[in-house]
Order: structure tokens, then C-alpha cells, then sequence
């Protein structure tokens, strides 16, 4: 008795610690959405609408952040393999049941969180959950499907390479966080991909699937009881092991840059960056309405000189094909900055009027530009919970940072407490005098270097 309340007391304190220190209560929640957490650890959320459907999700503590160097990639590796069989189910009796009932499995990974999610009926949610318990309870990993998913990521690979985008913000992490797990790449390496074998599949997923590192989510008519119920059947009897707690490795930001040259192709894609708030600091809705104050900007639309953004105006002169602002939060750091795509001529002046409206934001942001940049995050909060699976995922990632859900019109009160001294403030705070992390590949030879880059990220004028 003395053990399993020294282990409950572990995963109560373990859970308030990755949720930004502190326990979770009703109060935290709306009142359509219920919390729940296990004795040992497993945490429950349930948002009850009126929805025809549900979406049922598995949310786990695993990413690029949590792999080595000799496993990076391996969780997205099991991530294409979970749904290939189990123990007492094989492929085609999964694929038999899922068809029949009508249930579609889907699965991600990022390099904090993996999400593995089913929409079903609300009346399939035992099956959905019975399911996940096969996965962590009984995977199998048979050698014919290890070859083929091989095969497949092997593939993945070299389209991942061809991507500019893609292989930009994978050179900006690697570059923002060097020395640190974040600035592995999700997919992992070839490499790496060769050794992965089902002996070391089955051993990640008995270590490091511990209990206190998932949350089960769900949106839609399905009952919290029910849910709860069903949970502590499959999963009340697993018991984690405190030894197994995995580390997130630190999370050291460095202002540098990295360059692919690349002259085949037609334009430059530069990235500019700086290090920002985490996903639950108070800074992190006055960066998300500056984000929203850059606005964007394609080429393919007309009348840009009309566009309310200054930078889409600047970027309706012909000097950029398409920007686009970026915002990526993590559990305690992120990356802010600007996305273009540009003709290597235009580089320099494209990078001039970007650099040019994020010290606007920190000196001379007006009450009229916060206001319809507020607006704007507004409605990308809305745009967020808008249906059972868009509603799952927010429910998910709120309980998983911060063990606790926020709701809509807390949200917006957060955002309407912004104003234009907040916002200079925090922008201050964030972006002026700071050395950015800046990432380029393609046709590079006309971007100026880093020096006269950070040079000016200050205005003597101020």
C-alpha cells in the first residue's frame, strides 16, 4: 500500500511538472470538457458535443526531442508500423474490423508529441480503445512489414530532400538548436533507418510508453464515465517506472545560420527566426498577435499595393514570390520569424523590409495594427477547435502542456488584453538587438552575410 502511494504521489508530481508546475482542477476545464487522471498517471479529457461523430486520440510524450543520435527517427519509424498487426490480430483482420465499423486510424509525430487518432461513430469508441491497448500492449513487429515501411520511408527521405521548405526549417532547427535534441529531424537518417529492427521497436515501446507520459482525448457525443471506464479496464492495470522518465535534453537557442547554396534553383527560400516564448508562457498570445500583424502575401494575388500588411505591400513590388509569417511553440521555447521565397536578385531588399517591419513592431506599433492583428489571432484560435478532430487535437495539446484546457473565450480574453505598449514591450523583449537564426537554401549568393544581418536588428534612431 505504502508503494503505490509513493507512485501516485510520483506521477501526480511528475504530471505537474511537464504542465508548467501545477495540478490540474475542474475549474481549469469549460464545462464541456472533463478531466481525469489514473492512479498511475494516464490522463483522461473529454469534450461532449453534439457531433455525430467522434474523434478518439492517443497522445504520448515521444519525438525527435526524446531520441538520441543513434535512434533519431525512430518513433516516426513505429509511428508507420503500429498499424501493421498485433499479437492476436493480424493486418488484414484490423483492416476487416476497421472497414466494418467504420473507423479511419490516422497517426503523426513531431518532436514533442505523437498523436494517434481514430474517427469512428460514437458507439465504436470500445473498439478504438481496445485497439490502442494492442498497440501498447501487444505490438508485433513482422519482419515482411519492417522491409516494406523501410522501403517506404527510404522513399520519404529523398522527397523530404527535394522539398526546399521542408529541408529549410529542418536546417533552421538544426541550426537555432545545435547541440540540443530539438535540432533532430523528425524523420531520422538513412543511417539510422537500417538498424531499426523488431526487437528494438518492441523494447521502445514497453520503456518509454509510460503511463504518465500518455493522455487518451476525445470530442463528440462520447461520454466521459464511459470513456473513463473503458481506459481503466485496458490500460488501470500498467504501471510505470519513475527509472524510465525520459529527458528532454536542454533547449539552447544559438544565433547562427546555415546556407545551402543551391543554384538549380529558380528562387531562394530564406527563413529568419528568433528564439520566442514557449506554448505556456503569458508572452505566447502577444507573439501569436504579432505574428498575425505581418500578415502574408503570394504573388498570385491582386491589388497588393491596397493590402493592409506593410510587408505585403512591400512584397507586391516584385520582390518576393510569397512570405509567410511562423510561429512554432514548444513545451518551453519556440521559433518566431519570417518565411520567403524570393528571386536571388531581390533578396537583400526583401530581407531589408522584413528586418524593417519587425523593429516597427518593437518602436511604432500602432493601436489600429494590433487590433487587426488580435483579430486575426482570434480567428486562428477559432479556426483551431473548429470540429471534433480540430477540437480532439486542441484538447490534446492543452492537456498535454499545460494538464488543463483553456477555453474559447479565455483565449480571446488573452488576446484582447494585448495592446500596442504590450506588444512593444514583449517584441522588445524578444526580437530588437537580438541575434536571429537565419537558414537559406537554393540560389544564395546575393544574400548578405550574417553580420550586416543582425546589424540590423537595431535602429540607432530608437
Amino acid at each position: 500500500m505504502n508503494t503505490n502511494l509513493s507512485f501516485l504521489k510520483f506521477t501526480r508530481s511528475l504530471v505537474r511538472h511537464r504542465s508548467c508546475g501545477r495540478a490540474c482542477s475542474p475549474s481549469e476545464v469549460p464545462s464541456n470538457t472533463k478531466l481525469t487522471i489514473l492512479p498511475n498517471g494516464i490522463r483522461i479529457a473529454t469534450e461532449e458535443t453534439r457531433s455525430p461523430l467522434a474523434c478518439i486520440s492517443l497522445f504520448a510524450e515521444a519525438g525527435s526531442r526524446y531520441e538520441k543520435a543513434c535512434n533519431n527517427g525512430i518513433f516516426h519509424f513505429i509511428e508507420h508500423l503500429i498499424y501493421k498487426g498485433f499479437k492476436s490480430m493480424t493486418k488484414s483482420e484490423l483492416q476487416d474490423l476497421c472497414f466494418c465499423s467504420g473507423i479511419k486510424f490516422s497517426a503523426t509525430t513531431g518532436r514533442e508529441l505523437q498523436v494517434f487518432s481514430a474517427r469512428c461513430l460514437p458507439e465504436c469508441s470500445l473498439i478504438v480503445i481496445d485497439i490502442f491497448s494492442k498497440m501498447l500492449k501487444e505490438p508485433a513487429f513482422f519482419e515482411n512489414e519492417i522491409e516494406m515501411e523501410r522501403y517506404t520511408l527510404t522513399k520519404e527521405l529523398i522527397d523530404a530532400d527535394n522539398d526546399p521548405k521542408q529541408v529549410l526549417f529542418d536546417y533552421l532547427h538544426q541550426t537555432a538548436f545545435q547541440g540540443t535534441p530539438l535540432a533532430q529531424r523528425v524523420i531520422g537518417s538513412q543511417r539510422n533507418l537500417k538498424s531499426f529492427d523488431a526487437a528494438y521497436c518492441s523494447m521502445i515501446i514497453k520503456d518509454h510508453y509510460q503511463p504518465y507520459k500518455l493522455a487518451f482525448v476525445s470530442s463528440g457525443c462520447v461520454k466521459h464515465d464511459e470513456m473513463s471506464q473503458q481506459v481503466n479496464t485496458h490500460f488501470g492495470c500498467m504501471q510505470g517506472d519513475p527509472a524510465m522518465q525520459s529527458d528532454e535534453g536542454s533547449c539552447r537557442f544559438t544565433g547562427s545560420e546555415v546556407i545551402f547554396r543551391d543554384d538549380s534553383l529558380p528562387y531562394a527560400h530564406v527563413a529568419l527566426a528568433f528564439e520566442a516564448p514557449g506554448y505556456n508562457t503569458t508572452d505566447y498570445w502577444t507573439m501569436l498577435a504579432a505574428a498575425c500583424m505581418l500578415g502574408s502575401f503570394d504573388r498570385s494575388q491582386g491589388r497588393s499595393e491596397n493590402h493592409a500588411y506593410h510587408l505585403a505591400q512591400a512584397g507586391g513590388t516584385g520582390i518576393c514570390e510569397r512570405y509567410e509569417p511562423f510561429y512554432i511553440p514548444y513545451r518551453d521555447v519556440g521559433l518566431w520569424g519570417v518565411y520567403f521565397v524570393a528571386h536571388k536578385m531581390h533578396l537583400e531588399d526583401m530581407l531589408y523590409n522584413v528586418q524593417k517591419t519587425l523593429m516597427g513592431l518593437c518602436t511604432m506599433s500602432q493601436f489600429s495594427d494590433v487590433q487587426r492583428g488580435v483579430n486575426a489571432a482570434k480567428l486562428l484560435v477559432a479556426r483551431s477547435v473548429q470540429g471534433t478532430i480540430d477540437s480532439c487535437h486542441d484538447v490534446g495539446f492543452q492537456i498535454m502542456y499545460r494538464c488543463g484546457r483553456q477555453s474559447l473565450q479565455d483565449s480571446y480574453d488573452c488576446l484582447s488584453s494585448v495592446n500596442h505598449n504590450v506588444l512593444r514591450e514583449v517584441c522588445d523583449k524578444y526580437l530588437y538587438d537580438r541575434c536571429p537564426a537565419v537558414a537559406a537554401v537554393g540560389p544564395t549568393e546575393n544574400l548578405p552575410e550574417y553580420n550586416r544581418i543582425r546589424a540590423g536588428m537595431y535602429w540607432l534612431r530608437r
